[in-house]
């Protein structure tokens, strides 16, 4: 996560300091509305086999995303993208465990008949380099390029007696990103699709957002706006691509943010 995070404010140190050189920034901000379904398995401590069914409630999710374009030959294009989610609710709970005396096995089913408390939250971050076709044409744009996905996350269970259940950690990973852009001029209205994926290894991930964004022109070299979207994000990781956190997991939802762009 470290790297990573060297990795986005160098990013952005050096596009930043090609302001002088003409770049174009499009910026966005605002909350995504959703909750968390899924599972999450325990692999460690003695519970090995045992999962968690997560149905956390909806809530807004804090984003923030960067596009930054140079207008020197060869340069891709770079984005910076951040969302925290921290969302809480029930829990029912599997659990297995051959360090348990049989004597407690009344005491596990209780655990397992039962619904708990929990909490889940993560923090993301992506960085993207990527090239852009057919911009100045009359039919989309199409943008490819790959980068890195990295979160770190935080779950657990809030049980009637002194036994935690939950594990926390990060993980980064590569990403393929695409992304394409239909925009009409005469009333300054845009579409957007975006998907990042990546399906190598044991584990599968994407995230998959649609948009429409609305623009107003403030000066010759500033616009602003409003974007409202539906995102899916979708976290399956197993096998050799984790240690102890194996998860299972679905967020969607719609977005709503203010967007901005300058150049």
């Amino acid at each position: 996560m470290t790297k990573l995070l060297s990795i986005f404010f160098t990013l952005f140190s050096f596009y930043t300091s090609l302001m002088a050189i003409d770049l174009e920034i499009d910026m966005g901000t605002g909350l995504f509305y959703t909750g968390a379904q899924g599972r999450i398995e325990y692999t460690d401590e003695g519970f090995a086999g045992s999962y968690s069914e997560i149905d956390l409630k909806n809530s807004g999710q804090f984003y923030i995303w960067g596009d930054f374009k140079s207008h020197i030959d060869y340069l891709p294009k770079l984005r910076l993208q951040y969302l925290k989610i921290n969302t809480s609710g029930d829990s029912k709970l599997h659990l297995e465990s051959a360090d348990i005396p049989p004597e407690f096995q009344d005491l596990i089913d209780l655990f397992n008949d039962s619904s708990w408390e929990s909490g889940l939250s993560h923090n993301i971050y992506d960085v993207y380099l990527y090239y852009e076709f057919f911009e100045e044409e009359a039919y989309p744009s199409v943008g490819i390029g790959g980068g890195i996905k990295s979160f770190d996350y935080a779950y657990n269970v809030e049980l009637i007696l002194p036994l935690q259940i939950g594990d926390r950690g990060d993980k980064s990973i590569p990403m393929l990103f695409l992304t394409s852009r239909y925009d009409i001029p005469s009333v300054q209205l845009g579409f957007e699709f975006e998907s990042e994926v990546y399906i190598f290894g044991d584990s599968k991930l994407y995230d998959l957002r649609t948009k429409m964004d609305l623009m107003f022109e403030v000066d010759e070299s500033t616009k602003a706006g409003f974007e409202i979207g539906y995102r899916e994000s979708y976290y399956d990781l197993r096998g050799s691509d984790v240690e102890t956190f194996k998860a299972d997991m679905n967020y969607k939802g719609i977005y709503v943010g203010i967007v901005a762009a300058f150049k």
